[in-house]
């Protein structure tokens, strides 16, 4: 059963996240107008701006999600998920140590209610890591994730490239030393 809107800015929220939700690329478009909407009637909703982020994420606009990362971070500097996405984007655009910057305050800033996003904040960071050629680091961050998050396929999955990319970097230097 259905819990009936307070507002219309719900109602248009709901609907973004659940066009964003069913993974159809036809549908992004339909996801951002209904929050379009929603943020002309509450241009300071932080969950606006971090739908807004993730539907422009979705759509390959990476600059548009940057910008509604900022717009949530500059309303609620001090929440996980906005310093989540700001990292996240901050990946994407490839300002990998703005990005990591950005993870870590995010791992920091988590509270009790914010365990739901452990998993990604974790896989970012092993993504991000990765990017900065530190794959011993990358391996690490996948094992704490999974001790944190023990169910985790996205983690398991990550640590196998992780684990490949930490091994090549010994093979380096192995073949460093062999003329």
């Amino acid at each position: 059963m259905r819990v009936p809107f307070d507002t219309e800015f719900d109602r248009l929220l709901d609907r973004a996240r659940e066009l964003l939700g069913a993974a159809d690329d036809d549908q992004l478009g339909d996801a951002n107008v209904a929050v379009n909407q929603a943020l002309v009637l509450r241009p300071d909703s932080v969950d606006g701006w971090l739908i807004k982020c993730q539907v422009c994420s979705a759509t390959g606009d990476d600059i548009a999600a940057f910008a509604a990362a900022e717009m949530a971070f500059a309303r609620a500097p001090e929440r996980a998920e906005c310093l989540y996405w700001r990292g996240a984007v901050l990946g994407d655009l490839g300002r990998h140590g703005e990005a990591l910057r950005a993870i870590e305050s995010a791992f920091h800033a988590a509270t009790d209610h914010d365990q739901w996003l452990l998993e990604d904040l974790f896989y970012e960071k092993v993504l991000v890591l990765e990017a900065l050629g530190l794959p011993q680091a990358a391996v690490a961050t996948c094992e704490a994730g999974l001790v944190q998050c023990p169910g985790s396929a996205l983690l398991r999955a990550a640590l196998v490239p992780a684990e490949r990319a930490r091994v090549r970097s010994g093979l380096k230097v192995l073949r460093g030393g062999v003329g």
